[in-house]
């Protein structure tokens, strides 16, 4: 018998070290900075922070192969190159300045599986004027841009008039949904404070933003009006909530689309013993500390819901299969009566 040693525990001790130090560089800009070679005392009166602390900073980010260091001054990798430095395509530095925001959520953890809930739920991280929800809106932005196009191809709609976008934060699915369909006009729901950040995101693309319109709210509680919509999305807004309430979600969602609209619902799913993959129970964990009853949900949890609440023909899809973080979409219909 194999003898077991402790390889893999001592691995998972230091990925958090190898997370913060990733979080906190991409948070200060280090890589922004970092495309040109720069010494640890340039990068550090660059960004105004302590020469001595940014060294030790740059040299753990050599290690774990995201900077080159080469006769004492550091260059970003090409995998920070591509992935870190802002403007670029397929930018995610947002994402982790998000991450980094939330590292104290994390923290409460040991209290909040002892209590069962966290003291500061997303609407505390939301309001506490830090910057929370520009991160947050810019890196759901980040993670949205790849499977949006996926999902916009997948999706078959006939001449779709209306659709609406329930707790739309950067409204990148709206945003994709637009360009596959010119009939198409958008309505972004969410909360004010996010919605004047979605405004300028989709500014940036006047042959679009012609077609959107905003309704300020909390998903929730305000009205999504009746027979209006040829489309409704919900896309990573279930997860952060309980099923009680992601019923009344779909329900709502039901009573505003047309006979024959359809329903998007997309996000991570994990296995009906919750255990696999890695990240959707990983993500649990992550909902756990930042929301009062979030968390990831299973495939028969979405089809059970939508059916319940009258919608037929349900199919479901794997989107971004050739990632870890892989997500499912589910696509029903209002029967036409």
């Amino acid at each position: 018998m194999q003898e077991l040693k402790p390889d893999r525990l001592i691995e998972s001790i230091l990925e958090y070290r190898k997370s913060k130090v990733l979080m906190v560089a991409a948070y200060l800009g280090c890589f922004d900075v970092l495309e040109k070679p720069k010494t640890a005392v340039q990068t550090a009166a660059a960004l105004s922070i302590d020469p001595r602390a940014t060294e030790i900073l740059l040299d753990a980010l050599v290690a774990t192969d995201l900077l080159r260091k080469r006769s004492g001054a550091y260059r970003n990798s090409p995998l920070a190159s591509r992935f870190l430095v802002s403007g670029k395509p397929a930018y995610l530095g947002d994402n982790l300045r998000y991450q980094e925001l939330l590292w104290n959520a994390w923290g409460d953890l040991r209290e909040i599986v002892r209590k069962g809930s966290t003291p500061r739920p997303l609407p505390h991280w939301l309001d506490n004027g830090a910057g929370f929800t520009d991160e947050y809106i810019r890196g759901m932005d980040n993670i949205a841009r790849m499977p949006s196009r996926e999902i916009a191809s997948a999706v078959k709609l006939d001449e779709p008039r209306r659709m609406l976008d329930v707790g739309a934060g950067p409204g990148t699915y709206s945003l994709a949904f637009l360009r596959r369909h010119p009939s198409l006009h958008a309505t972004l729901l969410d909360l004010p404070g996010t919605l004047k950040l979605s405004k300028k995101l989709v500014g940036r693309y006047p042959e679009l933003s012609a077609r959107v319109d905003y309704l300020a709210g909390d998903y929730s509680k305000t009205p999504y009006g009746k027979n209006r919509y040829d489309l409704v999305v919900l896309s990573h807004i279930t997860h952060d909530e309980g099923p009680e309430t992601n019923r009344k979600l779909i329900e709502k969602s039901f009573q505003a689309l047309k006979p024959g609209g359809k329903i998007l619902i997309h996000d991570f799913i994990v296995k009906n013993d919750r255990t696999a993959p890695v990240f959707g129970a990983l993500f649990s964990v992550h909902m756990l500390v930042y929301t009062r009853s979030g968390r990831t949900y299973t495939s028969r949890e979405y089809k059970h819901w939508i059916k319940d609440a009258g919608f037929k023909n349900t199919e479901s899809r794997a989107i971004g299969v050739d990632t870890r973080n892989a997500t499912n979409i589910f696509v029903a219909v209002k029967p036409k009566r």
